[in-house]
């Protein structure tokens, strides 16, 4: 047999599945073929010399898949194992040792690398293709089964390195390209190496491939890399700065340099990001700098996936539409991201399958309204600021829930810091943040120091050409009764539709009067399904409402997303509604497996734990009015997303579990939390008392009950007037 065609077989696949690891120290000299025997007087002596037994040594697991390392050792190469574990040839045997020309070995082998082993075997596949297969699917199973992403990167990279033109190589490439940062833990950020390596694996995904599957994948994971980069660019800046955070100018460096052409020719000039105009850039200024790159090179990276694949059947155009929009709001061009969705939504509206317009329409009226407001309410403000003497009065509601009425000029609204911080929150919300907080930091300042009154004048003039600028004829009243229009008289039905549930959820009479039909199921795309199941279950027509859900799941299953959320949601609303809370509870559960973090999961929360509540209650049985309780906990206890309003009707739940199992007492201390806690909750509020009254007459507390009722009639006075 060859034994060149042996070693080049073994190159890449050896498997070593060593049945025993011993062996002694063995010197890093070069060793001879055949080591000579000691003298029998010598072996005698060292008989009679009682040497303690030394410690056991923990070592590597020697097994594995041994690949060439590029060193040479007698001319043969060397191959490792990846856990410190060496095989090399001294001139007539193979060893397996953690050194290479000596060290501890572990076993040894003939000179025919598949001849009979030592303390082990050896398996290899004599051709070719079963090489190439195996090399692969080793790989795949250390990234997979095993979770070894160094031994998976070790034997991707040599399966590309030794293929390049097998089938394989593009898949190869877009593992490489994950496991690039796989080590990179949630609180940390990519370095610039990690960054760099995943954006090339993902680079030769694309040329290489011509899968839709994968280039897909390549895209968007890449693009999801740029994404989190932008979010925190440490890596970035560190790199630039050359890991030195005090070094203020890096003008001169080749990586800004060039990093500096790339963004300029999409995303403005140097000056964008010396804010304070010394023609240096700074550790802050430099970050900004980075945020924008990535956004840049994001927005690239979609807009070529689309002009390349755009016809392409499963591509995710709508979806990478989103992210050049998202790219272009970062990058403070929202009228554009505006454009871009409504000429997405144009285009492939009439396609029920497509699910990214469905996100792309939710997007668009949130975001619109963000910078309607944004622009709007800000510029109110400072025009409002440059008029002191103005009169004005408005509307609050306190932190104890008591809604007051202020009134004065703007300046004696500015002089008071109790007057203007409820003024800004209740009459400019969604307005410039940082505004909002040097106006309350400047406060009457703003009219005698000239630096600030000029600062303020700039503000006003740049909000004025930004509010001039943004395209109130894209508003979605507008723009999407447009589009209804013109779906209505070309027979466009999943278009109209789309339109029709969008203009209803922006308030307008536009294509009002609709009653959803079953027939219409099938044109309709999954944000119309949810939509119609809405109406349904408003209209008693549960049935029907389940049957839209129902076909969600089953034609949308795959490419859902969120929806999958919604679908169950409404599930479990209708049967609710059909007072089958076993099954309701269940669907609200599967509603949160899919998507816990959706704008509506804390309603599924509460409605799961009124579903559980219902059928505890009924059988008497305790772990089911817990697993309500924790419901109903897991809500009151989120003040951050939670509404008030639902914290308090969580709050008041976790009292009626308690009630159900007659445990009185801490049923009275949730009702008594709830009212003292959420007293402008005046749906609860009144109950909590009730309730808390009732408890205490369970219990005879007749003290309890007269303290409650006083406390009952004083809020009565107070939120009921």
């Amino acid at each position: 047999m060859n034994p060149n065609r042996i070693l080049f077989s073994v190159l890449a696949l050896w498997a070593f599945f060593f049945l025993g690891a011993c062996g002694g120290d063995e010197a890093p000299a070069e060793e001879s073929a055949a080591p000579e025997e000691p003298k029998p007087e010598e072996q005698a002596a060292a008989e009679e010399t009682l040497e303690p037994e030394p410690e056991p040594v923990v070592i590597p697991n020697p097994n594995g898949v041994y690949v060439p390392t590029g060193q040479l050792h007698n001319d043969k190469p060397v191959y490792a194992n990846g856990e410190g574990f060496f095989m090399w040839t001294n001139g007539s045997i193979w060893k397996i040792s953690d050194k290479v020309g000596g060290g501890r070995t572990v076993s040894t082998g003939e000179a025919g690398i598949n001849d009979k082993w030592t303390k082990g075997t050896a398996r290899f596949y004599p051709d070719k293709a079963n090489e190439q297969d195996a090399l692969f699917r080793l790989a795949v199973a250390y990234q997979g089964a095993q979770d070894d992403n160094p031994n998976a990167i070790r034997l991707f990279e040599r399966f590309v390195q030794k293929f390049p033109d097998h089938a394989e190589v593009p898949a190869a490439y877009l593992s490489l390209g994950d496991l690039a940062i796989s080590e990179v833990k949630q609180d940390e950020q990519p370095s610039f190496s990690q960054i760099s390596k995943a954006r090339q694996s993902y680079a030769l995904v694309r040329e290489k491939s011509q899968q839709i599957r994968l280039l897909t994948d390549a895209t968007f994971n890449e693009g999801g890399l740029l994404e989190r980069v932008a979010g925190n660019p440490e890596g970035l800046v560190d790199h630039m700065l050359g890991f030195d955070k005090n070094q203020d100018d890096v003008l001169q460096s080749a990586e800004f340099s060039a990093a500096r052409a790339e963004l300029n020719a999409t995303s403005g000039t140097l000056s964008d990001y010396d804010i304070n105009s010394d023609k240096s850039i700074d550790y802050e200024e430099l970050f900004n700098f980075c945020e924008a790159l990535c956004y840049s090179q994001m927005e690239a990276l979609y807009r070529d996936y689309n002009e390349k694949y755009g016809d392409s059947e499963g591509a995710r155009v709508s979806e990478a539409t989103q992210y050049i929009g998202l790219a272009c709001e970062k990058q403070g061009r929202p009228s554009e991201m505006l454009k871009i969705y409504y000429k997405d939504i144009e285009k492939f509206g009439n396609d029920p399958n497509n699910v990214g317009v469905d996100g792309i329409l939710k997007k668009y009226a949130d975001k619109y309204k963000q910078y309607d407001d944004l622009y709007g309410q800000t510029l109110e403000l400072l025009e409002k600021v440059q008029t002191p003497s103005a009169a004005i009065s408005f509307e609050y509601t306190n932190r104890k829930g008591v809604q007051e009425t202020i009134s004065g000029t703007v300046k004696e609204i500015l002089e008071d810091r109790r007057k203007l911080l409820p003024w800004l929150s209740a009459s400019f919300k969604g307005m410039d943040s940082k505004i909002s907080t040097e106006v309350a930091q400047y406060r009457a300042a703003i009219f005698v120091n000239p630096d600030y009154s000029a600062k303020f004048k700039g503000y006003l003039r740049k909000y004025k050409g930004l509010r001039q600028n943004f395209p109130s004829d894209l508003s979605p009243a507008k723009a999407f009764a447009s589009l209804f229009q013109q779906a209505q008289s070309s027979g466009q039905r999943a278009l109209e539709l789309r339109m029709r549930a969008t203009l209803e959820k922006a308030g307008s009479s536009v294509g009002s009067g609709y009653t959803p039909q079953r027939s219409d199921f099938p044109v309709a795309s999954p944000g119309v399904l949810v939509w119609m199941a809405g109406k349904l279950i408003s209209q008693n027509a549960t049935d029907d409402a389940i049957a839209a859900m129902e076909r969600l799941v089953q034609v949308y299953g795959e490419t859902g997303g969120e929806f999958l959320f919604d679908a169950h949601y409404m599930i479990g609303k209708a049967k609710q509604k059909q007072r089958d809370f076993g099954l309701s509870a269940a669907h609200y559960e599967q509603a949160l497996a899919n998507s816990s973090w959706h704008e509506n999961s804390h309603d599924a929360r509460i409605r799961r734990g009124e579903s559980l509540f219902e059928v505890g209650k009924t059988s008497k049985d305790k772990d089911t009015l817990e697993a309500a309780f924790s419901s109903f906990k897991e809500v009151r206890k989120d003040s951050d997303e939670a509404s008030l309003e639902q914290r308090a009707q969580s709050s008041f739940m976790m009292g009626e579990c308690r009630k159900a199992q007659r445990d009185y007492g801490a049923a009275c201390v949730f009702y008594m939390e709830t009212y003292l806690n959420f007293p402008s909750a005046v749906t609860w509020a009144p109950k909590a008392f009730e309730q808390a009254i009732a408890c205490y007459e369970q219990t005879g507390q007749a003290d309890q009950i007269s303290r409650v009722n006083k406390e009952f009639v004083a809020w009565q006075r107070k939120f009921l007037k």
